[in-house]
């Protein structure tokens, strides 16, 4: 199996079509791509979206849920995101559930994709997945925005208090459009079998993401963004709403004066 596609999901049913919709047009067949989520309980229209998924493509080449009645889960109201310590360490818990799982499954690479972000790109998993293949380089993320509007946000981060402690956006650093290093990747991480082996998210004041990239550069693994390849984060239902209408209006904004093909 080339790819491995791993996501913690809940309540994402209003999500979910368009999310395997656009994992089925990537130039890399269904044959070669498998899939695990980790689902909480009483979430039968998620359920359902998934199995009839799965029903409908059985050419995928994995498929396996587990439903994570042990934990609380819990939904916020649209428009609204409130993170807690609670709640981070509930997806370190999960997100290393999921490395566990990979970690017995062996794929090629491992893809921790938040059900809430958009392939809408063909060529994402190709493009991560060669990047990969570049010695030096043990897991990739494309652009995205973690804030529904403006480009202040990206998807990565640099530690600016020492590695492991506080970790600020330095914009003018990023170069937007090309392959940059970066200390910290999320939302959408791709990496090779040494690093969904020998490495797990830890909890992090600001996220576990930042967590688990503070546990690469501790083992010595290099992080990249691949920011050619842009992956909108649809974070609300009306942002969903819009992205049907309009488009992702953070696409432009990003690559604005980047001379690059989209």
């Amino acid at each position: 199996m080339k790819i491995l596609i791993g996501s913690p999901v809940y309540q994402r049913a209003w999500i979910l079509r368009d999310w395997f919709e656009c994992i089925e047009k990537q130039t890399i067949p269904l044959a070669d791509i498998g899939f695990i989520f980790e689902l909480g309980p009483n979430d039968d229209e998620t359920h359902h979206v998934i199995w009839d998924w799965h029903l409908n493509h059985p050419q995928v080449g994995f498929f396996d849920v587990v439903v994570r009645d042990d934990l609380e889960h819990y939904t916020h109201p649209d428009g609204l995101r409130t993170w807690t310590k609670t709640a981070y360490h509930k997806m370190v818990n999960l997100r290393n559930s999921l490395l566990d799982r990979a970690a017995c499954i062996m794929p090629d690479k491992y893809f921790s994709l938040d059900s809430d972000l958009l392939l809408e790109n063909p060529q994402t998993l190709e493009k991560l997945y060669h990047t990969l293949n570049r010695s030096g380089v043990d897991a990739v993320s494309p652009l995205s925005y973690m804030y529904p509007k403006g480009v202040s946000f990206p998807s990565v981060m640099t530690w600016t208090e020492g590695v492991g402690r506080r970790a600020s956006r330095l914009l003018d650093e990023y170069k937007i459009g090309e392959t940059f290093k970066s200390d910290i990747i999320m939302a959408a991480v791709m990496m090779n079998p040494n690093v969904y082996q020998n490495v797990r998210y830890t909890w992090h004041p600001q996220g576990e993401d930042l967590g688990w990239s503070c546990e690469c550069t501790i083992h010595g693994y290099n992080l990249y963004c691949v920011s050619d390849v842009y992956v909108p984060h649809i974070m609300h239902k009306w942002m969903l709403d819009d992205y049907h209408t309009i488009g992702d209006p953070r696409k432009d904004e990003a690559y604005n004066n980047v001379n690059i093909s989209l």
